[in-house]
C-alpha cells in the first residue's frame, strides 16, 4: 500500500485504514505503517516507518512526525501489525500510543486512531475512546474477555 494513488482514497473510519492496511494480517514480523491524511481525510501517503521482530517493534515519534510533517498531514493514523489472531494492545503498544498522541498534540497533527491488525480483523484505540478513557484499553490488556477483533466484509 506504500505511495497508493493520494488523493482517491478517504480515510474516515478505522474501517477505512483496515481495508487501506489488511495485508498486514498476513506477515510474520511485527511492522508500523502511518497514513498522513490532509485536511479532508484524505490520504497523502502512507508508509511503513517500522519493522520489529514477532512480537516487537520499535518506535520513535520523531520519526512519525518527521513523515507526517514531509508530507504536509494534517492529521495521521498509525496502524501496526500482531502476528497471530491477538487484537489486545500491548502494554507497550499503550505507551507508544501516549507518546504519539501528546507529541501529535504538540505539534499540532492530531493522532486519529492507533489500529493493531491481526489474522483475526482488527482493534483500535478510539473505540476505547483513548485518551480520554486509557483505563478501558489497560482492561484489555490483562483481560481475556477484551479480546475483540472486526473483519472486513468479503
Amino acid at each position: 500500500m506504500e505511495n497508493a494513488n493520494p488523493r482517491s482514497m478517504e480515510i474516515v473510519t478505522a474501517e477505512h485504514a483496515y481495508r487501506c492496511l489488511r495485508h498486514l494480517a498476513n506477515l510474520d514480523v511485527e511492522e508500523f505503517w502511518i497514513l498522513a491524511l490532509g485536511p479532508r481525510k484524505t490520504l497523502l501517503r502512507s508508509k511503513m516507518l517500522f519493522r520489529g521482530t514477532v512480537d516487537r517493534c520499535p518506535v520513535h515519534p520523531r520519526d512519525v512526525f518527521r513523515f507526517a510533517c514531509l508530507e504536509n498531514a494534517s492529521s495521521v493514523l498509525v496502524a501496526h501489525n500482531h502476528p497471530g489472531d491477538d487484537v489486545r494492545p500491548s502494554e507497550e503498544d499503550l505507551a507508544v500510543t501516549e507518546r504519539l498522541i501528546q507529541a501529535g498534540d504538540l505539534l499540532e497533527i492530531p493522532v486519529l486512531d492507533h489500529l493493531i491488525i491481526s489474522k483475526a480483523g482488527y482493534s483500535n484505540f478510539a473505540s476505547w475512546n483513548w485518551p480520554r478513557n486509557p483505563g478501558r484499553a489497560r482492561r484489555l490488556v490483562t483481560s481475556s474477555a477484551g479480546r475483540r477483533a472486526r473483519t472486513s466484509g468479503p
